[in-house]
């Protein structure tokens, strides 16, 4: 392990509430610019924050699964309003918790 990452919580400990507001933020960017937002931060917090970088890439990962999805079907309109939201409250309690089919993705 790297000494940019042996200062990181490890997998699954409790997130500071710091951590757990970026998290929120990540899923919650993702109306106002989606994609963009969880890559950003993710891009800002991977080095400094597992909890609010997997939570980024969650977000990231869900949002381009879906814009390709969406194109199919309009169905996955509803998921893409409602499942970020209940993401977002859930990484605010500070779970670490996934999006189904891609909760593995981000894992560090």
């Amino acid at each position: 392990m790297s000494d940019a990452t042996s200062s990181l919580a490890p997998w699954g400990s409790e997130a500071s509430a710091d951590e757990r507001t970026t998290a929120l933020l990540a899923h919650l960017s993702t109306f106002l610019i989606p994609v963009l937002g969880p890559l950003l931060i993710w891009f800002l917090k991977k080095d400094a924050s597992r909890f609010a970088a997997y939570h980024a890439l969650q977000a990231l990962f869900f949002q381009i699964a879906c814009s390709l999805i969406s194109g199919a079907t309009c169905g996955f309109g509803l998921l893409l309003l409602v499942m970020p939201i209940w993401m977002a409250k859930r990484a605010h309690d500070g779970e670490w918790v996934g999006y189904p089919l891609i909760e593995g993705l981000g894992k560090s």
